[in-house]
C-alpha cells in the first residue's frame, strides 16, 4: 500500500529545500550587485536545509515498510539493492551529465579554469567526475552540489541490504548495534562536517536519522497506532518550534545538532502520519497543517533577522507554536461541531480535502526529480534575472538588489513555478519511464512483480 501522507512529506521535504536554496541564490545574486539587502523569505526558511533531515527519516522508514514480508536472505538483499541502485542512478547521471556539459562547453576541459577549479578544486578532474557519478565520498561536493545527499543515500542503502540477510526479528538488535556504531565513531573523532572518506560516510551523524526512519517503520509495520492524531499534532509543533528557533546553522548544527533539531521531530511526524494513513483516519491531517500554516505565518510576520538575538527568536516561537496550537485546537472543535450538527455538510468537503492530499502527493512523487533539477532552474534563472537586470526599465522586476521587494518576489515565484514545472517534466519523460524498465528488467531478472513507483 503506498501511504499519500508520506509522499506529502516528500513533497514538503523537497519544498523546503528548494526555498532554501531559492534564498541563496537571491542573497547571491544581491551581493553580486553590491547590495545589502537580506533576501526575501527568511525566518523558518532560513531552516530550509531540514527538508534534507525528512528525507533521510523518510528514506529510512520506506526501506523497512516496503521490505515487509520479504523472505531474508541474499536473493532479497541483492533483489533490494537493484532496486534502488536503478532507481537513484538513472535520474542522477541525467541531471550530473548536464552539469557536466555545461561545465566542458562553459570552460571547456581545462581543470585549471575558474569553473572547473571552484568544483574539483585539488581533485584530478577525470576521478572526479568518476567519483561523482558513481556517488562515492571524496574530498570535493560531487558535480552536482545536492547529490551529496545521494552518497549518503546508496551508504543507507548497503548497509540495508546486508541487515535483509537477517532475519526480520532481528532488525531491532542490528539497528541498535549500527546506530551505536555511529555514536562510537562520532565520539571517536572518526566523522566530520563533510562525508569525505569513507570513514567519515560510516559514522556521520545524519546516518542516525535513517536509523530513526526504520525503527519508526518497524513500530508501523508492526501493527502500534498509539493515539496517531494528538502525536501528529505534536509533533507538528515540535518541528515548527525547531524550524523557528535554530538560527544560522553551525558546524555543529549541521551534525548532531540536526538529528536533534530536525531528525526527532521528523521522525514522530513520519509516525503519526503513516499510522493516520493505514487507519483511514487523514482527517486529523487537516488542522496539523492549518495550525502549522498559521504559526509559520505569524513567526514571517514577527520579522526576525537572521541575525537575531536568541531572547527575539525565542519569543518568535514561542508566539508561533502559541498561535500553530490554538489554531489546531479551534479547528478540531468546530470539526466535532460540524460532526454533531452538520454531518452531511462536513462529509460533503471531504472530497476537496481529498484533492489536494493528492496534488501534494502528486509533489511527493515529482520531489526526487525536484531536487535533482532545482538547482540547475534556479542557476539558469540567476543568470537570466541578471541579464535582464541591466535594461533601466524592467530593472525594478529582474535587478536582484533592486530597492523595493519586486525583484524578490519575482525571483521567488518564477523560482518556485519552474522549478515545479522542471520537475513534472523530468518525472513525466525520464525518471517514471526509468522506473518502469528496471522495474521490468528486475522482474525478470528476480520473477517477481515489481513494486509500483516505489519514491526515491
Amino acid at each position: 500500500m503506498k501511504l499519500q501522507s508520506i509522499q506529502v512529506l516528500r513533497g514538503l521535504a523537497a519544498f523546503l529545500v528548494v526555498i532554501y536554496h531559492i534564498r541563496s541564490l537571491e542573497g547571491l545574486g544581491i551581493a553580486a550587485h553590491g547590495g545589502t539587502e537580506l533576501p526575501f523569505v527568511g525566518g523558518l526558511f532560513t531552516n530550509g536545509y531540514a527538508g534534507v533531515d525528512l528525507f533521510f527519516v523518510i528514506s529510512g522508514f520506506i526501506m523497512v515498510y516496503v521490505t515487509q514480508g520479504l523472505q531474508p536472505g541474499a536473493r532479497a538483499s541483492v533483489d533490494f539493492l537493484f532496486a534502488r541502485a536503478t532507481r537513484i542512478y538513472p535520474v542522477w547521471w541525467f541531471f550530473a551529465g548536464i552539469m557536466t556539459a555545461y561545465m566542458i562547453v562553459a570552460h571547456g576541459l581545462n581543470a585549471e579554469a575558474g569553473g572547473w577549479a571552484a568544483i574539483s578544486r585539488t581533485e584530478p578532474l577525470i576521478p572526479y567526475l568518476l567519483k561523482s557519478f558513481a556517488l562515492v565520498p571524496q574530498p570535493e561536493m560531487p558535480i552536482l552540489g545536492v547529490g551529496w545527499t545521494l552518497v549518503h543515500e546508496m551508504y543507507f542503502y548497503l548497509v540495508f541490504s546486508l541487515i535483509l540477510l537477517a532475519p526480520r526479528r532481528w532488525w531491532p538488535g542490528l539497528l541498535l548495534v549500527w546506530g551505536s556504531a555511529v555514536v562510537a565513531g562520532s565520539v571517536a573523532g572518526l566523522s566530520g562536517a563533510f562525508a569525505n572518506e569513507l570513514p567519515a560516510l560510516a559514522f556521520y551523524p545524519m546516518t542516525m536519522e535513517f536509523i530513526l526512519g526504520a525503527v519508526v517503520g518497524l513500530v508501523v509495520t508492526s501493527g502500534v497506532a498509539w493515539r496517531p492524531g494528538l502525536v501528529t499534532l505534536g509533533a507538528t509543533l515540535w518541528l515548527l518550534a525547531s524550524l523557528c528557533y535554530q538560527g544560522i546553522e553551525t558546524a555543529a548544527t549541521l551534525q548532531w545538532g540536526r538529528v536533534v533539531w530536525f531528525g526527532l521531530p521528523c521522525a514522530v511526524l513520519i509516525y503519526g502520519f503513516a499510522t493516520l494513513d493505514l487507519v483511514q483516519r487523514l482527517s486529523w491531517l487537516v488542522p496539523a497543517i492549518l495550525g502549522a500554516i498559521c504559526g509559520g505565518a505569524v513567526y514571517q510576520l514577527y520579522g526576525l533577522l537572521d541575525t537575531s538575538p536568541d531572547d527575539l527568536r525565542l519569543a518568535g516561537t514561542i508566539l508561533a507554536v502559541t498561535v500553530g496550537a490554538i489554531t489546531m485546537a479551534i479547528t478540531l472543535w468546530f470539526g466535532w461541531l460540524g460532526g454533531q450538527a452538520m454531518p452531511d455538510r462536513l462529509l460533503a468537503i471531504a472530497p476537496w480535502f481529498q484533492r489536494w492530499g493528492r496534488r501534494l502527493a502528486r509533489l511527493g512523487d515529482w520531489s526526487f526529480s525536484l531536487y535533482l533539477c532545482h538547482m540547475l532552474v534556479l542557476s539558469l534563472l540567476r543568470r537570466v534575472f541578471h541579464m535582464l537586470g541591466n535594461n533601466f526599465f524592467i530593472a525594478p522586476v529582474f535587478h536582484l538588489g533592486n530597492p523595493g521587494r519586486l525583484d524578490n518576489i519575482a525571483f521567488l515565484i518564477s523560482g518556485i513555478v519552474l522549478s515545479i514545472v522542471a520537475a513534472a517534466l523530468a518525472y513525466r519523460f525520464i525518471e517514471r519511464p526509468c522506473i518502469i524498465l528496471f522495474g521490468r528488467l528486475r522482474e525478470r531478472l528476480f520473477h517477481r512483480t515489481p513494486v509500483a513507483l516505489q519514491p526515491a
